[in-house]
């Protein structure tokens, strides 16, 4: 029997962090199966399980996939204060790109938490992993003589998640992403001249 290499195992997984969000996009969090996400690939569900515990632990995998990512594709930004606009806009895309249209899921989550405490218990442990990430990428920014030294890293981290947060319910209501990403931009803007 051959043996199963590590990075085989990553591409799996991967595999499936892909299928899922393909899933929930398509049929919603609730109504999605695991056993959907495997026929999806052609696996056993099974397979699936070997790899996630729950549709909860996958959901906390795709937020954690995301927050990697961002560390990879946000990392040079922030760095000139001259381009403070353009690299706002960049973050917004770099956003949006990885959520893949997801913004319907997040939501429909949101209030399946409400009925569901296991998944609501997955919800909170993923607002508080978003906020700690966002607060060390604000504590790098404030270490890098970008922001002030007596900036609040943590509280200005829950404002820009409460921000995104926001315009994410904006496009659910129809608002348009260029009117979005204005607003983004520009509080942005305000928030780093009122924190440089």
């Amino acid at each position: 029997m051959p043996k199963v290499t590590s990075m085989y195992k990553a591409e799996v997984k991967e595999k499936i962090i892909r299928a899922a969000i393909d899933s929930f996009a398509q049929t919603g969090f609730d109504r999605t199966k695991m056993e959907d996400i495997a026929k999806r690939l052609g696996l056993s569900k099974g397979t699936i399980y070997l790899y996630f515990k729950s549709k909860e632990d996958l959901f906390l995998a795709i937020c954690e996939h995301n927050m990697q990512q961002s560390d990879r594709e946000d990392a040079g930004l922030f760095v000139r204060k001259d381009n403070i606009a353009s690299d706002a806009e960049q973050i917004y895309d770099n956003i949006r790109r990885r959520e893949q249209g997801n913004d319907r899921v997040m939501l429909e989550m949101v209030a399946e938490s409400a009925r569901n405490p296991k998944l609501k218990k997955a919800m909170y442990e993923l607002h508080v992993k978003v906020h700690e990430h966002v607060m060390q990428a604000v504590k790098s920014k404030i270490d890098e003589g970008f922001l002030r030294k007596d900036v609040d890293a943590a509280s200005l981290a829950i404002a820009l998640v409460a921000l995104y947060d926001g315009l994410a319910v904006n496009r659910m209501l129809g608002i348009s992403d260029a009117v979005n990403k204005k607003a983004w931009v520009t509080m942005i803007k305000t928030m780093i001249a009122g924190s440089s």
